[in-house]
């Protein structure tokens, strides 16, 4: 999609929608903003519908309801944006929560969210494949960068890759089928990272994405789950996407607990030999 607007058009162009249901779009695309964080009732009445209809709207688009649908649009209308008025916006909105609680508004939002199966059967992938590649870019490679390194502690050749295009394209063509490409997609999407993910998806390796709404790359994905990143600060929040890290992480190791505790044991070794570790 290449505005928010093209993607509110993109419903009306596939789908066969009452009156009422167009009125409900139709107030979205006017004003983006407002109905990114006004309420299921709000954008009835700017719509000039009843509240019903905006959740069975919500529904007919393949959203639980309203407030997942919601989360959607908050996502695609500050993926709009550009990183200054992502700042501008903050501010004019007279945001005062700190960025602590807003993360755990954002954390409340995941428990309830999140897709765990999703995340049991990425680990599965992981698990089986003989190399696991990670992609991403800029500050948003940090979940992929803590997912490659614990892999690797626990004994799984996970290998985060957020450099230049080239080098992406060199590390893609390397996986075989049934390796596992993992990447993440959060606020901005990276057209290098889509595009790897297709050669990827052409070798027959599996693709596992963990991003902040539907896009091309989760629409291709094998797996994928939705984590939120809305901010009140300069850049969007990685807490929610590195918490389910952490619980990918804690199912991969769960896969094989022997294999675990084993893996493990050499760690502390190699630490204990090497003295990397300050003694406190």
């Amino acid at each position: 999609m290449n505005s928010f607007t093209d993607w509110i058009e993109s419903f009306e162009s596939g789908t066969r929608l009452t009156r009422s249901t167009k009125a409900v779009l139709h107030a979205i695309a006017a004003d983006p903003e407002e109905a990114a964080y006004c309420s299921a009732q709000a954008l009835a009445n700017i719509a000039g519908v009843n509240v019903a209809t905006v959740v069975r709207t919500a529904q007919a688009l393949g959203f639980s309801g309203w407030p997942a649908f919601s989360a959607e649009i908050r996502s695609r209308y500050l993926a709009s944006l550009t990183s200054r008025n992502v700042y501008i916006h903050n501010r004019s909105q007279g945001i005062s929560a700190t960025a602590i609680d807003k993360d755990i508004e954002l954390l409340e939002h995941l428990r309830s969210s999140l897709d765990e199966s999703a995340l049991r059967r990425m680990a599965e992938h992981i698990g089986a494949a003989a190399s696991t590649g990670v992609f991403a870019t800029g500050a948003y490679s940090a979940p992929g960068v803590q997912l490659a390194h614990i892999g690797q502690m626990l004994g799984y050749p996970i290998r985060c890759h957020s450099g230049s295009a080239t080098s992406m394209i060199n590390e893609v063509r390397l996986l075989r089928q049934g390796d596992c490409f993992l990447a993440f997609s959060l606020w901005k999407s990276s057209r290098i990272v889509l595009q790897v993910a297709e050669v990827a998806k052409q070798q027959g390796v599996k693709i596992c994405v963990i991003a902040d709404r539907h896009t091309a790359l989760t629409g291709i994905a094998d797996e994928y789950v939705l984590v939120p990143t809305e901010t009140t600060q300069v850049i969007s929040s990685l807490v929610c996407a590195t918490s389910a890290v952490q619980i990918l992480l804690g199912l991969i190791a769960k896969r094989d607990e022997s294999r675990t505790h084993r893996m493990l044991e050499q760690i502390d070794t190699l630490w204990e030999l090497t003295a990397v570790v300050a003694e406190e």
